[in-house]
This record gives C-alpha cells, sequence and structure tokens, in this order.
C-alpha cells in the first residue's frame, strides 16, 4: 500500500514537473520575443497553470510539497550562478559614485516601504519585510537593456551596473538579517545587532574559506579525479554544505549558496562548474519562478485593498530608486538615466516575497501587491532605459585622427589604460582589441571608456588585419578582455554573426549575467586540451570561434563561411569552414564505431586529404563537447586509422596523389591490357577504394569488354574466411538490377553478407558481393540465373515493421542508411527493389543478421551523386511498406 502511495505520489510529482517546465520555457521563449524579460513569463506560466486559472499544478497537498522543494533547489541555485557571476574585484573598484547610489537605493525604498506599510496596517515585522523587499535592483534586466543599445560603455551603465553590484550585496544582507529577525519574532534593537553581527560574520568566514580554500579544493580534486565531472559533484557538494551552514546559524540557506559561489568563481574550473550546473539550473530555476505564479492568488491580487497597496508602493519603490541618483552628487551625468537603471527588482525581489510567503509574514494579499510590484517596475524599465537612452543618443561622427601619436594610442599609467589624443571612430576594432590585449595589467580609464561609450553608435566592419589580435587573445583567455569587449560591443557591432549569437546566449542566461555571454567555450576547450594534443594553430584557433558562434544559427554551414571570410581570405576562409564541417563528420562518425567499416575509413581518409588536416579536425572534433569514454576512444582509434592510411598509402608514386589513386595505379600495373586499365581510369572513388588491387584488376578484366545488353559475367572466388566467396557481377545497368541479383541469391540459397557497386557513364556495372556457402557457388548457373531475371517482371512484398535510419552526417560523400526490424524471406530484395523504386543508388552494402534481427547498412546517393534528402527518404519507406515494382532504370554516374 505504501510503495501503490509512493509510485501515485511519484508519477503525480513528475506530471507536475512536466507541465511546469513545459508551460514556463513556452512562455519564457515567447517573452523573448516580445523583448520582456523570460522570468515574467515564467511567472505569468505559474499563474496560468496555478489554482487562480487552469488549476494543472497546485502547491496546497503532499504532493505539492515536492515541487515545492524541486522550486528550493532553484532559487539555490540561482543564487549559487550570482554569486559565481559576481566579480569580488569589481565590487571593490565600484567606486565611491556607484557606492553612494546603491547605498540611497537601499535606504531610501526600505524607509519608504516600511512606512507605507504600516500606514496600510499591517504589523511592524510585516512592515519591516515589505521594506526590505523594495530595496533590491536586478542586475540583469538593466544590463540587457544596455547592452542591446549598445551603451555598457557609458558612465551612466558604469555606475548602475556597479551600484547594482553593490546592491545584491547590502540586499542579501538585509535579507539574512531581516527574515532572522522577523521570523524570531522580536525587532527589538538587541535582536537586530546581534542578528546582522551573525550574518556579517557569516559572511566573513565563509567568504575567506570561499574564496582562499575552495579553489585550491576544487584543484585537488581534478588532479586525482579519473572523470571532469567530479569536478563539478563536488562542487554542488560545497554549495550544499555553505547552504546547510546557513541554515544551521539561522540564517536563509540562500545565503550560503551565493557565497559558495564567490568561491567557485575564483576557480579556474569556473567555466566548467558554471556550464554543467548551469545546464541543471535551466531545469530548476523555472521551476521556482513558475512557483511564485503558482502561489499567486489572482483574485485575491485585483482586490481593490491590494491593487491600492501594490499601486502605492510601485509608485514608492520607483521614486525610491530615482532618489538614488543623488549619490552622485555634481558629476555631470545623465541622474534621471541613473534612477531608471535601478528600478527594476527582478529575481531579487521574487525571492524576498516568496521567503515572506514562505515564513507567514506575508498573507496572501501583501504577497500579491509585491509580486505586482516586481512586475510592474520590471515591465516599465526596459522602454524606459529605451526612451531615454534614445533621447541621449550621440550623433554618429567619423570626427577624429587617424595618424597614431608617436606614444601610441593607449598608454598605461598608475594601473589605468589610458588613451592618447582623439583617435577617429573608424580605429574603434584595432584600439578595442589593444585595450582589451592590456585588462590583465591594468583597467580601461573613464575617458577611454567614454570615447567608447561616445561612439557606440558608429558602423563598424571587420579588417583581417585586426584577427591576429583576435587571435592572441584568445590564446591569452583573460576574462577581463571578453568583459571589456562585451562593453564595448565593439566584435558584435564588426561581426554580425557574432551579434547574432549573443542575442541567443543572453537569452539563455535568463538575465543572470548578460555580459558573460562573450565567451567561446569551443575555444577554452582547445586550450584545455593543449597539455594532451599540443597547442592549436591559428587556423584551429579560429575555427573554434566560428564553430563557437555559428553553432545555433539556422544555416550553420552558411553562417561558417561567412564569419571565415570576414575574420581571413577566401582561401583560408574555405580551410576553416572544412575544419569545421570535418570536425563534425569524425563526431557524427564515432556514434557507432562498430559499423564503420574499411571502405567507408578510406573513403574518410580520401576526403580528408591530409594527416594534419585530419589532426586538427579531430582536435575540434574534441572541442566541440564532451564525448562519452566509449565515443571518444571510438574517435582515438579512427584518426589513427585514417592518419595511418594518409601518411602511409599502399602505394606512392607521381600519380597516387590520394588513396583512390593509390590503389588504382597499383591494380593498372598488374594488368597489360589498355581497356581494363582505361576502365578503372573512369572508376569512382569509392568503388577504388572497397577494393585491394588484386581485386580492382580481375574485376576489371570482367567487366572489359563491356557485356552485351541481357548478358552478364560472373566470377568466383574464395575468401579468407571459411564458407565466405566472392561474387563479381559484370553487366550493363537495368531496371533495378540490386534487386534482381538480391532475387537470385535468395533463389540458391546463398545468404549474402555485404556488396559494393561499381558503375560507369557508358553503362558499365560491376556488382560484388561476399556470400556464404559451403559449395562453392556456381559461377555458370549463376550467370544464367541473373539473366533469366534480368527479363523477368520483378515484383516485391511489402515489408512493414522495417525501421530505416538515414544519416547525412556521418560518410562525407554518401548518406548511410540503416535498417533495423525482424528477419524474413526477401527483405534484400524489397530493400534494394524500394531504394530503386525511389531512384536511389546503393554503392555499398553490409548485410548482417543477429537474434533474428535485420543489421543492414547501406551507403546511397541520388542518381546524381548526392547525398539523399528527406522527401527521398519518405518515398523509400513508402515504397518498401507498399511493395510492387520500380519504374525506371537507374544510370549511376
Amino acid at each position: 500500500m505504501i510503495a501503490a502511495e509512493t509510485g501515485l505520489d511519484l508519477a503525480r510529482l513528475l506530471l507536475d514537473l512536466l507541465i511546469v517546465i513545459v508551460v514556463a520555457k513556452a512562455a519564457a521563449e515567447l517573452a523573448e520575443r516580445l523583448r520582456v524579460p523570460a522570468v515574467l513569463g515564467e511567472i505569468l506560466a505559474g499563474v496560468l497553470i496555478g489554482p487562480s486559472v487552469l488549476g494543472w499544478v497546485t502547491l496546497t497537498d503532499s504532493r505539492g510539497v515536492s515541487l515545492s522543494m524541486l522550486a528550493e533547489i532553484g532559487v539555490l541555485l540561482l543564487l549559487l550562478q550570482v554569486g559565481m557571476e559576481m566579480d569580488l574585484r569589481e565590487l571593490g573598484k565600484v567606486g565611491t559614485a556607484s557606492l553612494s547610489v546603491a547605498v540611497v537605493g537601499v535606504v531610501v525604498p526600505f524607509a519608504a516601504g516600511f512606512g507605507v506599510a504600516l500606514a496600510f496596517g499591517t504589523s511592524t515585522n510585516t512592515a519591516v519585510f515589505i521594506g526590505a523587499a523594495l530595496t533590491a535592483t536586478s542586475v540583469g534586466i538593466t544590463a540587457r537593456v544596455f547592452g542591446d543599445l549598445r551603451a555598457l560603455a557609458t558612465t551612466e551603465a558604469r555606475v548602475v551596473l556597479g551600484a547594482a553590484v553593490a546592491d545584491d550585496v547590502l540586499g542579501l544582507i538585509i535579507l539574512t538579517v531581516v527574515v532572522k529577525v522577523v521570523t524570531g519574532g522580536d525587532v527589538g534593537p538587541v535582536t537586530i545587532l546581534s542578528t546582522f553581527g551573525l550574518a556579517i560574520g557569516f559572511l566573513l568566514v565563509t567568504g575567506v574559506v570561499g574564496v582562499l580554500g575552495v579553489p585550491k579544493l576544487l584543484d585537488a580534486v581534478h588532479r586525482r579525479a579519473m572523470s571532469p565531472a567530479t569536478v563539478t559533484v563536488v562542487a554542488l557538494a560545497i554549495t550544499i554544505a555553505f547552504a546547510e551552514l546557513a541554515d544551521a546559524a539561522k540564517l536563509a540557506f540562500i545565503i550560503g549558496a551565493f557565497m559558495a559561489g564567490l568561491g567557485l568563481g575564483r576557480s579556474q574550473h569556473h567555466d566548467r562548474i558554471s556550464r554543467d550546473l548551469g545546464a541543471v539550473g535551466n531545469i530548476f530555476i523555472p521551476v521556482f519562478f513558475a512557483q511564485i505564479g503558482i502561489n499567486a492568488d489572482l483574485d485575491a491580487m485585483f482586490e481593490p485593498s491590494v491593487l491600492g497597496l501594490a499601486a502605492v508602493l510601485s509608485i514608492v519603490a520607483v521614486i525610491g530608486k530615482l532618489a538614488s541618483a543623488l549619490g552622485m552628487f555634481g558629476a555631470r551625468v545623465d541622474r534621471l538615466l541613473i534612477g531608471l537603471g535601478m528600478i527594476p527588482r527582478g529575481e531579487v525581489g521574487l525571492i524576498f516575497a516568496s521567503i515572506g510567503l514562505a515564513n507567514g509574514v506575508l498573507d496572501a494579499d501583501q504577497y500579491g501587491a509585491l509580486i505586482l510590484v516586481v512586475l510592474v517596475t520590471t515591465v516599465m524599465t526596459p522602454p524606459l532605459l529605451r526612451w531615454r537612452l534614445g533621447r541621449s543618443a550621440p550623433a554618429t561622427e567619423l570626427h577624429g585622427d587617424t595618424e597614431e601619436p608617436t606614444t601610441g594610442w593607449l598608454s598605461t599609467t598608475a594601473g589605468e589604460i589610458r588613451l592618447n589624443g582623439t583617435p577617429s571612430p573608424v580605429l574603434t576594432v584595432p584600439i578595442a582589441l589593444r585595450t582589451a590585449s592590456l585588462t590583465g595589467q591594468a583597467r580601461p580609464s573613464d575617458s577611454l571608456l567614454d570615447w567608447f561609450g561616445t561612439n557606440r553608435n558608429t558602423e563598424l566592419s571587420w579588417d583581417p588585419d585586426d584577427t591576429a589580435a583576435l587571435v592572441r587573445l584568445l590564446r591569452v583567455g583573460e576574462p577581463r578582455a571578453w568583459r571589456f569587449l562585451d562593453v564595448s560591443g565593439v566584435l558584435e557591432r564588426a561581426l554580425p554573426e557574432v551579434a547574432t549569437a549573443m542575442e541567443h546566449r543572453r537569452a539563455d542566461l535568463g538575465d543572470l549575467d548578460p555580459m558573460g555571454a562573450l565567451r567561446f567555450q569551443v575555444v577554452e576547450r582547445l586550450d584545455e586540451l593543449a597539455p594532451e594534443l599540443g597547442l592549436p594553430s591559428d587556423d584551429l584557433v579560429l575555427a573554434g570561434v566560428v564553430a563557437d558562434v555559428c553553432a545555433d544559427a539556422d544555416d550553420e554551414g552558411a553562417c561558417v563561411l561567412g564569419l571565415a571570410r570576414r575574420l581571413v581570405p577566401d582561401d583560408e576562409a574555405a580551410r576553416i569552414a572544412a575544419l569545421v564541417a570535418d570536425a563534425h563528420l569524425l563526431r557524427n562518425g564515432a556514434g557507432r564505431p562498430e559499423e564503420f567499416e574499411e571502405a567507408e575509413l578510406l573513403q574518410l581518409a580520401t576526403h580528408l586529404a591530409s594527416a594534419s588536416h585530419a589532426r586538427e579536425a579531430y582536435e575540434l572534433a574534441l572541442a566541440l563537447g564532451p564525448l562519452p569514454r566509449w565515443q571518444r576512444e571510438a574517435l582515438d582509434e579512427r584518426i589513427r586509422l585514417v592518419t595511418e592510411a594518409l601518411e602511409h598509402p599502399e602505394l606512392t608514386g607521381s600519380e597516387a596523389n590520394n588513396l583512390a589513386a593509390a590503389r588504382r595505379v597499383a591494380a593498372e600495373r598488374l594488368l597489360d591490357d589498355p581497356a581494363p586499365i582505361e576502365r578503372l581510369r573512369f572508376a569512382s572513388n569509392g568503388y577504388l577504394l572497397s577494393h585491394e588491387p588484386e581485386e580492382l584488376a580481375r574485376q576489371a578484366r570482367l567487366v572489359e569488354p563491356l557485356p552485351r545488353q541481357g548478358t552478364v559475367r560472373v566470377a568466383v572466388s574464395p575468401q579468407a574466411t571459411p564458407d565466405t566467396w566472392k561474387v563479381d557481377v559484370a553487366c550493363r545497368d537495368a531496371d533495378a538490377l540490386l534487386a534482381h541479383l538480391a532475387s537470385v541469391f535468395t533463389e540458391f540459397g546463398l545468404d549474402i553478407v555485404s556488396a559494393g557497386i561499381a558503375t560507369w557513364p557508358d553503362g558499365a556495372v560491376l556488382d560484388s558481393f561476399v556470400v556464404r556457402s559451403r559449395p562453392r557457388p556456381p559461377a555458370r548457373e549463376l550467370a544464367l540465373a541473373f539473366e533469366a531475371a534480368l527479363t523477368s517482371r520483378l515484383a516485391f512484398p511489402a515489408m512493414a515493421g522495417l525501421t530505416l535510419e538515414f544519416d547525412n552526417d556521418t560518410l562525407p560523400w554518401h548518406t548511410t542508411v540503416d535498417v533495423r526490424g525482424d528477419d524474413r524471406p526477401g527483405v534484400l530484395q524489397a530493400l534494394t527493389a524500394a531504394f530503386a523504386a525511389a531512384e536511389v543508388v546503393v554503392h555499398t552494402a553490409r548485410v548482417a543478421t543477429e537474434d533474428g534481427q535485420v543489421r543492414d547498412r547501406f551507403a546511397v546517393t541520388d542518381r546524381l551523386g548526392r547525398k539523399v534528402d528527406a522527401a527521398t527518404a519518405d518515398r523509400v519507406r513508402a515504397a518498401l511498406a507498399k511493395g510492387g515494382r520500380p519504374q525506371r532504370s537507374l544510370r549511376r554516374r
């Protein structure tokens, strides 16, 4: 009975989770398209599926407790990410102006919110909590808008973002103190001071342990661990441990997660941890935001009393943040723009509200009012910022000097990168790259940032001469360099493909760290692989950038070639595009290593052409993303065989410029008659790679002279494996030839193991089969049976239940077709006839049966030698399901 109830609870939990994830993600996607923060879409999704509207999910019964726990995991991961993305060095450099703005932006809303709440008749505890909830500022929402309008380098943006960082720290301290004080029931001075002291002590101790101890611990784990994932698991364990410490100290557990994030963010394994836990966060964080909507009582939120409280609190919240601009004293800045940038409450305000409801400090009406305040301030800020930035946008002018001063455009003095003179905006890209290269030892001065901010609307184009500087930055991998380039927006303005990729990534970041989007993870992985594989070449580094940027493009191939052509001359661009394409080819081929035969391996080697190109494509394939161990081993073995084939071809000589040509030349030297030699010179690479030189010579003699129409020649030779024979069939092309031949083999009781097909423009066909049979197959009888079959009408049965998987990404020239299903008489005949009916040419085939299951594999193209498209694949499936008779001949070229 207990097991049954547990099963029902789990089933219901999984259903609730399914509903929340799907609806929340769909709403977030819609919100992004409407240029509204995704978090609002997730909240509204919660309202929609919650008790207020559809009632699909509720948090009032036992199953809801489990969903609430998942939401708690989400908020823990959210604060972990906030901590990991906070740069303590930047926090120390926010300056007095930003700190003043932050302090005013906390004090004024807190006092005003406290007063309004008391005026509405709330208790002192509730008033304190409401006042504290109004102190938060969402750095992500403001930074997204500044970034979209290329204004991150302006003085106002720097002040707002610096203040928002300080605001996060102050807000978390306030949250910690307020939760402990309010839930304790006593708001006296002693309680406040003791709680404040405990909070500060906890922050100091965990901060020191996190910043100094956690990176060393992770380094030790990384050195000893067999799996890279161990570091991520240990990082999550540290996060949970810090959260438990905070809970044991009677503080909010999320403050522990935040402090753990600060320590993890200082580790050199930051990117791996962020990537892995970010994937988990993409599942659980939306559950937290959706839970906020589920908890909302829509009827109560639209009660006049709630709307009145929300309206007054919204006004107070807006005015309180506008007042924060007073912290700028007498500086010559746009104070209204600063105030507007501080308005949105975002995720931090939502955390306050949810904790208040969970601890019983807020009732449903007060919770609803705070949710409305968060929604209103978050929605209103982006259009107001765009309006204000539009009014203050500088006119695009190209005035300035183009001749560099003797001291250079940039110099480093007293830890600052300073601009010498007033360069023309056309020099923005090279000056930005030079500035980025210096950020590891100094920080850009205000005047330099102001110059970039002033020229933020200048149209930029990329000069290939600047690519070398970009490669140097990629090799160094200094995080501050990419932060600066993200702030200045230079790469996005000069390289449209980068701009498109950054737009998608900022949406994926969920507004937590919109300035962390300009990162090239493929290049970072190349750097991680350097101790094992050696330093990557410049072309390989650029291929990593291109592959990274174009990974999510609608037309990846066009994006890769277009971006490569911006970065380098056309000939180098073609090589970079080939590296990216071949890296994907290698990864896709490693998925099923047991099904990659010698002919296909040699086809791949011929396509890659050189051992150096194959090696670089392999390195890029590894950098594109982690692989399971078995797949990495398969890829390693494949590249070893390919490299060996390329470095040691069967024959070297002036005519043997690739593997296929090497085999052809070797076969030609075994022949005396010029007709078979000429036949081999017009053979396809796929055919040449499928056979040894001795076989090629024997088969060329069989084809020459070209048989008359209706005449078939057959040669049978033993193979190394007992009871296995090679049957070579030479004839002219005919309707559904392969299907006719397969039907004869079935009549003779010969099991086909594999097949290879060669065709020539003059209609000659050489089909080579490996068959199993104890007695030697009779060549003469087979030839007569083949000739008779070619004059008969071929009907093939329907073969429902067979699964055909078409793959265009495994081989360079052909589409692979894997066939699975129950074995039965006539399967091969039906398959080959269905290919013929859909005008699909079979180049090689491997036929196998295992435990009564068909495991066949074909390499095919269309009649013009192109890979098979989806429509043609559907015609094959339809013909196989229906049965019938192929209608037309396939003249294969």
